[in-house]
C-alpha cells in the first residue's frame, strides 16, 4: 500500500512542478515585455520632452518633422546610444486656422521586439 501511495505522491508533484514551469515561463516573458514597453516608452518621451523645450515655436515643424532615429545616429535628441534595435520616428504637423496655431508632435518607437510599434503625441500651442 505505501509503494501506490509514493507512486501517487509523486504523480501529484510531478504535476505542480510542470504547472509551475509554465508559470515562472509566462512571468518571465511577461517582466521581459514590460522592459521592451518601459523602454519604448521612455524613448518616446524624451523626444517629447525635447520638442516641448524647443526654443523656437517657428522652426519646431522643421526641426522634428519626418526624423527617423537609431543607435548609429549621432546626433539623436535625446541620445538613443544602448538602445540597440529600437527606432524612434517623429512627425511634427501645423495647424493654422483664424482662431488656432499649434503644432501636433506624434513620437513613434518600433523595435523588433514589440509586438506593436508605442506612439506619444502632444500639442504644443503658439504663444
Amino acid at each position: 500500500m505505501t509503494l501506490i501511495e509514493v507512486l501517487f505522491a509523486v504523480v501529484i508533484m510531478s504535476g505542480v512542478m510542470l504547472s509551475l514551469s509554465r508559470f515562472g515561463q509566462g512571468f518571465a516573458r511577461a517582466s521581459r515585455n514590460a522592459a521592451y514597453l518601459t523602454i519604448a516608452s521612455d524613448l518616446a518621451t524624451g523626444r517629447l520632452e525635447a520638442a516641448r523645450s524647443h526654443g523656437t515655436y517657428s522652426t519646431l515643424v522643421s526641426t522634428f518633422h519626418n526624423t527617423t532615429e537609431t543607435s548609429a545616429t549621432s546626433g539623436a535628441n535625446p541620445s538613443m546610444a544602448g538602445y540597440a534595435g529600437y527606432t524612434r520616428t517623429t512627425l511634427a504637423v501645423s495647424t493654422v486656422t483664424d482662431s488656432t496655431d499649434f503644432v501636433t508632435v506624434t513620437v513613434t518607437v518600433s523595435s523588433p521586439d514589440l509586438s506593436t510599434p508605442v506612439s506619444k503625441t502632444v500639442i504644443i500651442g503658439a504663444f
